[in-house]
């Protein structure tokens, strides 16, 4: 589990105006025991507007594309690795000791937190990773809220549409809410390792198992 002290210590940095469940989730200890927590983190995600420089980050030009609704720049810290052949799409933070992956693409808004991993080729699409997770390679995880120090093995998938096309819905208090979103992905509590080839259905929690075996398909809350 993380600890409160390292959490404080690596949002110090982050820009002021970032609040509510962001600002939760990189703060917090247990941040994931609100059920609504994760869809709180998606819509902070989409209002989220970066400073033009931030001290201690880089500012690189993020690449336009015609199928992704969030043009902007990416603010990189020093620290940070980022390999040959990574694409950046919109605003994206990647945070200090972090390091992504050759051929690797990050389409913002995302927050990639202290000391996270984003293996060759993988994908994150408007998603937080919080300090230390790690994505193995060719991997998608897209509307998501990864925590700390989770593990996700190769091909690892978060579904984020459902067959229907229509929005997603997640399990609360035993109640199913719609929540508006047509793509959502999962939420993983911190610590939990998968297997290779793990998928997640959309809306989904991963946050009593810490363990999920490989070529899993999570369909209900574990």
């Amino acid at each position: 589990m993380g600890k409160p002290t390292e959490s404080r210590t690596a949002s110090e940095s982050l820009p002021p105006t970032w609040s509510g469940a962001l600002r939760t989730c990189l703060t917090e200890p247990d941040w994931w025991a609100d059920e609504l927590r994760g869809l709180q983190v998606i819509r902070d995600l989409t209002a989220l507007t970066l400073p033009s420089t931030l001290p201690g980050y880089r500012t690189v030009p993020g690449t336009r594309s015609p199928r992704w609704d969030w043009p902007g720049h990416a603010l990189v810290h020093r620290t940070a690795t980022v390999h040959q052949g990574v694409s950046l799409f919109g605003p994206v933070v990647i945070g200090p000791g972090c390091e992504v992956g050759p051929h690797a693409s990050i389409f913002g808004p995302t927050v990639v937190q202290s000391n996270a991993y984003v293996g060759p080729s993988a994908e994150i699409r408007r998603s937080l990773l919080l300090a230390g997770a790690e994505v193995s390679h060719l991997s998608f995880v897209g509307h998501s809220v990864i925590g700390r120090n989770v593990r996700l093995g190769a091909f690892f998938c978060s579904a984020v549409r459902n067959l229907r096309r229509g929005t997603v819905h997640i399990l609360r208090a035993g109640t199913l809410v719609d929540t508006g979103e047509e793509r959502l992905g999962c939420v993983i509590a911190d610590g939990t390792e998968t297997g290779v080839h793990t998928t997640v259905m959309p809306g989904r929690r991963v946050v009593a198992s810490p363990v999920v075996a490989a070529h899993s398909v999570v369909i209900k809350n574990c």
